[in-house]
């Protein structure tokens, strides 16, 4: 009998000067967004059923407790648990970028809900020296911010998810703030 788990195959694949592999659960997506977080790894990242991770972040994942398995059993047991989702990554639009040190400003929020502005406003309050960014797709807004701050300051925003992973290696964490687009009004 199959025993349930995280999986991850080998990194193998090319991609900007790295190789990657592939991080799947045969449980659920749940599962698979909870340890993702624990490496570090943004949710944005989120390719559909699974996140591609790079050879460090592999070995992170092994550390943690990951299964090792070769790309045919991953697939098969991703399929076998009826969580492949083949084509259905989600469409994320960067709309807005500002580089560490620099505000978003609301001519570049336009299109984010007002719950999600004023998230933005809050936490730029409270650390000036992030990155962020905002995507957009079909459903839902997100700010994301590479993030210096403690993640229960931003717990209490008003928004529909908090996204706070743990330090990458590099030691930021990312912290992603999902609004649904539709479920407010709209900054005009």
């Amino acid at each position: 009998m199959l025993s349930m788990a995280v999986l991850v195959d080998q990194a193998m694949w090319e991609w900007r000067g790295a190789r990657w592999a592939h991080l799947v659960s045969d449980t659920s997506y749940d599962e698979l967004h909870a340890f993702a977080q624990q490496i570090g790894k943004r949710r944005l990242g989120f390719q559909g059923d699974h996140y591609d991770i790079d050879n460090i972040d592999r070995e992170r994942a092994l550390d943690l407790g990951a299964e090792p398995v070769d790309a045919r059993e991953l697939l098969a047991r991703l399929r076998g648990a009826g969580l492949r989702r083949r084509n259905d990554k989600p469409t994320w639009e960067r709309i807005a970028a500002a580089e560490q040190g620099r505000s978003l400003t609301i001519a570049q929020v336009a299109r984010v809900p007002a719950a999600l502005c004023a998230a933005i406003v809050e936490l730029d309050t409270l650390d000036k020296s992030s990155r962020s960014a905002v995507f957009v797709d079909a459903s839902h807004a997100v700010v994301l911010f590479d993030w210096h701050g403690d993640p229960v300051e931003a717990a209490r925003l008003a928004v529909d998810q908090v996204w706070a992973g743990e330090p990458r290696v590099d030691g930021e964490r990312s912290l992603e703030l999902f609004v649904e687009r539709w479920s407010t009004t709209v900054r005009e």
